[in-house]
């Protein structure tokens, strides 16, 4: 569902700051309006309220491994972490490394499981404050990771944030966006220098290093950590593998799914049968202040590549299913009609997120998403986008041809009393 909405009134000095940049040089698009000032810092707070890495570390004391916190002196991290009951049950938990070679870990991974990947959006300042993405539901006070381990699957976060942690330009993310899906991103400012990002990453001082950065977009990164990951899965049941991508983690999701669909050399039952856009993010169609989506050709932009990719996944059999639970794209980006056509859309109204401040306002809606679709899979299967239903399920709502709307359980925090009417699509 596409929803216009009136700009309201303390929202206007957030909105007219972010444009507030000079103007773009003469020749290039023009720009838009980005997200509301301190968006980026309003999800660098929630993230933190996952605990922090001298709380987290003693969790993860039994991981043969690398632990996703805290951040090293320098160099780069990024990886599949698997998360294990026993450190995921306080907070947010930190994640154990997957194995290179894709074996077993005690505790965290087992091959003969089904398996649910999570990957994070945008994490502007999350480098310095010491914090990654986790699956901790502040607003609930509960990790929604947990019922999913007990239930036997295999839980993992992809973590980029080093090379998600980028400013943005006006409020939107154009650097760590291009970097989902090429490692040369360059552009001309605003004041007509050229700005090379590539595959640039965040230190904990920081400042961006270039030293021992990638060769290969961060796409890339995920679905070759991905592949290594599962080497050895041997699963066999109809459950196989989800993944699920908030924010600009949506397209990463999109991107690694579509990898793993034109390896040929990857087992087709290792390939994801369903891919989950939480709250997903597009920045706005035309490029403004300078950037350029030229390297997407012939897409013309982020939306249309990802309505393309998700348009081929679901001819090839995979669910593709879209939660909405905020308004990042009606301020400051790409609502992404195109595929809203074609797939799953869901929308969840919050109302029990309550802030002033329009920035963390947002921010807070913004990551419910997620973390009410992993919660979902604890109730019944509803009508609408759930992760309780079953892939045949979730594929009888994509194509059904209608979005879902939440008319039920606004108020309360839990999916578990959330009903749903449906309407014409988009």
């Amino acid at each position: 569902m596409i929803r216009r909405f009136a700009i309201l009134p303390f929202l206007l000095p957030a909105l007219l700051a972010a444009c507030g940049s000079p103007s773009a040089p003469t020749g290039t698009p023009t720009a838009q309006p980005g997200l509301p000032e301190d968006f980026s810092a309003a999800l660098v707070a929630e993230a933190a309220k996952g605990g922090t890495a001298s709380t987290l570390r003693a969790q993860a004391a039994t991981c043969p491994t690398q632990l996703a916190l805290p951040y090293g002196q320098s160099g780069l991290d990024t990886g599949l972490y698997w998360y294990s009951k026993g450190e995921t049950g306080s907070l947010g938990g930190v994640g154990c490394k997957a194995r290179a070679d894709g074996a077993a870990m005690t505790g965290y991974y087992d091959p003969a499981r089904p398996v649910l990947v999570f990957v994070h959006g945008w994490q502007n300042g999350s480098t310095v404050a010491g914090v990654r993405d986790n699956f901790y539901f502040s607003e609930a006070s509960r990790n929604v990771a947990d019922a999913w381990i007990d239930a036997g699957w295999n839980v993992a976060l992809y973590q980029w944030t080093q090379l998600a942690d980028d400013e943005g330009t006006a409020g939107a993310p154009y650097h760590s966006q291009a970097k989902i899906w090429t490692p040369g991103y360059t552009y001309t400012d605003a004041l007509g220098r050229a700005q090379n990002i590539n595959m640039r990453y965040r230190t904990p001082s920081g400042t961006y290093a270039t030293t021992g950065m990638p060769t290969v977009s961060a796409g890339q990164l995920f679905y070759t950590a991905y592949k290594s990951a599962l080497s050895q899965w041997t699963y066999a049941g109809t459950e196989g593998v989800r993944v699920m991508g908030h924010s600009l983690g949506a397209q990463m999701a999109l991107a690694m799914t579509e990898k793993a669909y034109v390896d040929t050399a990857l087992t087709a039952t290792k390939r994801p049968k369903r891919v989950v856009l939480a709250d997903p993010y597009w920045t706005p169609a035309s490029a403004g202040y300078g950037h350029s989506y030229a390297f997407l050709s012939p897409d013309v932009n982020p939306a249309a590549r990802s309505a393309r990719i998700a348009q081929t996944l679901k001819g090839q059999g995979v669910a593709v299913e879209w939660i909405k639970s905020s308004r990042v794209n009606d301020l400051g980006g790409d609502n992404n009609t195109g595929m809203a056509k074609s797939i799953s859309r869901t929308e969840i109204f919050p109302e029990y997120v309550f802030d002033l401040n329009p920035a963390s306002g947002v921010a807070r809606k913004h990551g419910v998403a997620p973390r009410w679709y992993l919660w979902s899979r604890s109730f019944a299967a509803k009508t609408a986008v759930s992760a309780a239903n079953t892939l045949s399920g979730a594929t009888t709502v994509m194509n059904s041809g209608v979005r879902y709307d939440q008319n039920g359980g606004r108020s309360t925090t839990t999916p578990g009393d959330d009903t749903f009417v449906s309407a014409a699509n988009p």
